[in-house]
């Protein structure tokens, strides 16, 4: 399984304790601001920081941040075939190697004749020759997203 570190961080103020999901791995406070940790795989992970917000009230809680953290999955895309491909051959994109659970597949392929499609692949067949770039954006099950 993938493991992602997270950094979770507040401005304007010093964590004085915090509490981290029970899957969170080797958690850290580095400098009063920021927490570290790992999580062993993609998902909503709810993380609660106690904040002294520096108005001069000692070490009383000012401030209780409390969120979810969610790790999107790493999109993979693959094109085939690659290099140049003549007018009106069908060029498929591929995301089946992203990591995660991913529930969604968004495809925007820019250039002479833009396309978008939605699904694990996408089979394309331009005719305009050009030059195209293919950008894919997975959504995971806890609503979080990456592109690449």
């Amino acid at each position: 399984m993938p493991e992602e570190t997270v950094v979770i961080s507040v401005s304007g103020g010093t964590i004085l304790e915090y509490e981290l999901s029970d899957e969170a791995q080797d958690p850290a406070l580095t400098d009063g601001s920021r927490i570290e940790a790992r999580f062993p795989s993609y998902g909503t992970y709810n993380v609660t920081a106690y904040v002294d917000d520096g108005s001069g009230t000692g070490e009383s809680v000012d401030a209780i941040l409390s969120k979810p953290v969610c790790i999107a999955p790493r999109p993979h895309l693959n094109i085939s075939p690659s290099g140049t491909v003549p007018t009106g051959a069908p060029v498929t994109f591929d995301a089946g190697a992203s990591a995660g659970d991913a529930t969604g597949y968004e495809w925007t392929i820019d250039g002479p004749e833009p396309a978008r499609g939605t699904g694990e692949t996408l089979s394309v067949s331009f005719s305009v020759p050009g030059d195209y770039s293919a950008t894919l954006e997975v959504e995971g099950r806890n609503g979080a997203a990456a592109r690449t």
